[in-house]
């Protein structure tokens, strides 16, 4: 065979190798580049061999010869004040919303309270944002709100869909979703019945979609919060009721006096009792003149219930402008008696 050319970088096997022209090689090859340049030899022993760094400034810390372990505080203990007159206020009123819903919305839903609270007006709208869809407004007037009551948007989409005759859901709800101009009309009218039920005297004025707005109507700087919770078959849901107060036990009183039950009374007034023959009685013309047989300053006699009540007064008859008046001159009874 020939022998081809001979390669003058191949190294003899048998014959000696020149470490030093290896290491130079081998180092030439493997070079580290950096911002600066090359790493030097001393830079890369330093990074694969890094002494361990002596500090014989700082002080020597002492090892304790015991350790005391530290008492770990129990939240679990710390009293927490509760407004029992608030949890009453607002468990009764959850039963009541329960039928104001069934009346107008058709929703037989139970409503039970799980949480009352009272914070500042000014932290409301954080504490509404995202979680109510849609707010009714009750209040004795349009410029004068008392109450809110926020639905969440599961909730509206049920109120919604059960006026509208469908079941469950309208499946609008998504990323975005929000009440149109129809929808809050039709839950005006839908919760209505939540007025008298939150408080007397309070009717629905309106349905908003804008939180910070209604929060702006509510004129205390603290609001009181009732949170409730709504199960349906086939919804589970929230509610929350915003009151500006709450009614003690005087105002409920001075709204009662001021505000009385009306009671209807039927009086009869009967001059007197006479008996004819009904002969006589269709002989009866105009004109004719029938004697009672009473003298003309016999007191006339008013009976309470009807002509088979009892008489309750006694009275001179007369006329007053173009009608005819008994005057009250006596109580025959004690009334109630």
């Amino acid at each position: 065979m020939r022998d081809g050319p001979a390669n003058p970088k191949t190294l003899d096997r048998q014959g000696p190798v020149d470490v030093d022209s290896a290491a130079e090689t081998a180092e030439e090859d493997h070079v580290f580049p950096t911002a600066r340049g090359v790493l030097s030899a001393a830079e890369i022993e330093a990074l694969l061999r890094p002494e361990t760094l002596k500090n014989k400034d700082l002080p020597e810390v002492p090892i304790p010869e015991s350790i005391e372990p530290k008492t770990t505080p129990v939240f679990e203990e710390i009293p927490v004040e509760t407004d029992a007159a608030a949890n009453e206020h607002y468990r009764i009123l959850g039963a009541r919303m329960s039928r104001a819903l069934a009346v107008g919305t058709g929703l037989k839903a139970a409503v039970t309270l799980t949480d009352a609270a009272s914070i500042a007006r000014g932290d409301l709208a954080g504490l509404l944002q995202g979680k109510s869809s849609a707010i009714a407004c009750l209040g004795p007037s349009e410029n004068d709100i008392h109450a809110l009551v926020c639905l969440p948007p599961t909730l509206s989409d049920a109120i919604i869909a059960k006026a509208c005759g469908a079941r469950g859901s309208t499946g609008r709800i998504g990323d975005g979703w929000t009440l149109s101009a129809i929808d809050c009309a039709l839950l005006e009218q839908l919760l209505a019945p939540l007025g008298e039920t939150v408080g007397d005297g309070l009717k629905l004025q309106s349905i908003e979609t804008d939180i910070p707005y209604v929060c702006s109507l509510l004129s205390s700087t603290e609001v009181s919060i009732g949170d409730f919770a709504v199960e349906a078959p086939g919804l589970h849901s929230e509610l929350a009721v915003i009151q500006s107060s709450l009614p003690t036990a005087e105002n409920t009183q001075e709204t009662a006096q001021a505000s009385p039950v009306p009671v209807t009374a039927v009086l009869t007034a009967r001059l007197a009792s006479l008996t004819v023959p009904l002969s006589r009685v269709t002989e009866l013309k105009a004109g004719a003149t029938l004697l009672l047989g009473l003298p003309a300053d016999q007191p006339v006699e008013l009976l309470s219930g009807g002509l088979d009540g009892q008489p309750a007064f006694e009275g001179r008859m007369g006329r007053k402008s173009s009608k005819v008046a008994v005057k009250i001159t006596k109580r025959a009874r004690a009334l109630g008696d």
